[in-house]
């Protein structure tokens, strides 16, 4: 059975914002190392993706052209955009989405006064 690696905000990092022993000086730099990496790796993300999707088409070509019927034409559309967006939105959750809930749960229960400046 394969497993899904999704990320998540540190435990001490959790732990920390929760207690609230970290100063706001400390916390904005947190924020701002965690809105670079994030940017990062969104855009390794985004050039994967884009990768997926030429290799998609690349392999839906052959079989349209192969197919002259212009219903499979529709029927590898329909299919192929919602199934790339499902997997474009689980990787985004995955590798994203838990990460900034996490992050601004955290700051908005426990820094509300800073939830605003510092929302990922």
């Amino acid at each position: 059975m394969a497993t899904i690696y999704y990320s998540t905000i540190n435990n001490e990092l959790k732990k920390a914002i929760n207690s609230k022993s970290i100063s706001e000086e400390e916390l904005k730099k947190i924020y701002v190392n965690l809105k670079e990496n994030l940017k990062k790796k969104k855009k390794t993300i985004n050039i994967v993706m884009i990768v997926v999707l030429a290799i998609f088409i690349m392999m839906g070509i052959p079989t349209v052209a192969r197919a002259n019927d212009s219903e499979m034409t529709k029927f590898f559309i329909m299919l192929f955009v919602p199934v790339f967006a499902l997997i474009y939105v689980i990787v985004y959750l995955t590798q994203f989405g838990l990460i900034k809930m996490q992050f601004n749960k955290a700051i908005k229960n426990n820094y509300p006064e800073l939830s605003e400046k510092i929302k990922l």
